[in-house]
């Protein structure tokens, strides 16, 4: 069949791989330049499956509240007069719940850990180069209750091999001896080594130039302007530079999904949340860590790519735009210089900020539509590059008429 795929981003083109995979006649239609542009272009590059969890969890709502109007606040709610926001804001503080925040964190974890799997079968299929390693995540508690309170969750592990391996913070310093240069102290951590880590454009791009030689087409500096309907099928895409027909449309457009939707009269809960990152070089410094950190305190990761620490977090509601803030860029170097002084030129970091596209209850859309040939694969959120081959591979089962690996009820349009 002739499947268009709208959206070159990491799971776009994960999509595309497992739909050329089926035999498919496969063309993807990307409004930027190159594939892996906007959300995959900077993000933190840890590959999580067993840390895998909903934004939407029991204390954030108490978190937003405490630290509203603090510039450097790891969740910051910016008030506009945009009912999309209060109503997404709405269904996302109701999602906080213990147990939806249950529900959905435990179809996050089936599908990350399948995701982790299929990742490492395109690695050695493809032989693509993206700084990939595996020497797992050091998973970071700045108090005494979230490290006993992570602790607890991880003894809930059914799998004892998936489970990580408590530390306290003294045996953190030797897992990773950059530690022992941090101001800042922790009451323990968690090392997950079944976690990956790789730049997420790196592998979009290798992936996309890869898919190419296998005749994938790629059309770069073209827009979708509308789905073009006919009953209950989509004929395919009207395009800034014409009609392009198919069989299957499978819009996969991150926040550009939910305008591309309404034009056949569908709508989705996603809505973006903006987020930031700094990547520092690291040639001439002997600081930066070598394992990748998460710091659950402050919502940060950091992740050595090569040559280059990228630091990445936070989450701002109600920012429209990628414009980078100086008060958010400057809270993650002067954090940088606190927990790794020696990591790099932190003067000539480069900083970033991109528009996570986001679902209430931070699962992402992975569904077919009252259309009998249009698929959805969006709204994942900070996930998108942990899950991307997950959702990609789930994407061509539900084309085929197979049943998915992971079940897809979790992940429906209507949930």
């Amino acid at each position: 069949m002739k499947v268009i795929v709208v959206g070159a981003g990491v799971v776009g083109v994960t999509t595309a791989f497992y739909l050329k995979a089926d035999g498919h006649e496969v063309t993807v239609i990307e409004q930027n330049a190159v594939a892996g542009s906007e959300t995959s272009f900077a993000n933190a590059g840890q590959l999580c499956h067993l840390t895998a969890k909903p934004w939407a969890a029991p204390g954030v709502p108490s978190m937003i509240i405490r630290e509203f109007g603090k510039s450097t606040a790891p969740y910051l709610l910016h008030l506009r007069a945009d009912p999309t926001m209060w109503s997404w804001l709405i269904q996302f503080l109701l999602n906080c719940s213990p147990k939806r925040y249950s529900a959905t964190k435990a179809a996050l974890l089936e599908l990350a850990k399948h995701s982790t799997r299929l990742m490492k079968d395109v690695v050695k299929s493809t032989n693509i180069k993206f700084d990939f390693e595996s020497k797992g995540i050091l998973h970071l508690y700045g108090g005494e209750k979230s490290f006993a309170e992570a602790v607890k969750a991880e003894q809930k592990i059914p799998d004892e091999k998936q489970q990580g391996e408590i530390l306290n913070y003294s045996d953190c310093l030797v897992a990773e001896p950059a530690l022992t240069q941090s101001r800042v102290k922790y009451a323990g951590g968690i090392i997950h080594n079944h976690e990956h880590t790789g730049d997420a454009h790196k592998f979009t791009l290798a992936l996309s130039k890869f898919l190419e030689q296998e005749g994938v087409e790629f059309l770069y500096g073209v827009s979708v302007k509308n789905l073009l309907i006919n009953g209950d099928k989509v004929l395919g895409v009207m395009t800034s530079s014409g009609v392009q027909k198919a069989d299957v449309i499978v819009v996969s457009a991150a926040n550009d999904s939910v305008r591309l939707l309404k034009t056949a009269s569908l709508n989705i809960p996603v809505y973006p949340v903006k987020g930031y990152s700094i990547t520092v070089p690291t040639g001439g410094y002997n600081g930066a860590p070598s394992l990748s950190v998460h710091d659950h305190e402050r919502k940060l990761g950091f992740t050595r790519l090569g040559e280059r620490l990228r630091v990445a977090g936070t989450a701002e509601i109600g920012a429209r735009d990628n414009v980078t803030s100086p008060a958010r860029i400057r809270a993650l170097l002067n954090h940088t210089r606190k927990v790794f002084p020696n990591a790099g030129h932190l003067d000539s970091a480069e900083p970033w900020a991109g528009l996570r596209p986001m679902t209430p209850d931070g699962a992402p859309i992975i569904s077919g539509t009252k259309y009998s040939n249009l698929f959805v694969n969006t709204g994942h959120g900070s996930l998108g590059w942990s899950l991307s081959c997950a959702s990609g591979h789930m994407i061509a089962n539900l084309v085929a008429g197979r049943s998915p690996d992971v079940d897809p009820l979790g992940f429906g349009l209507k949930r």
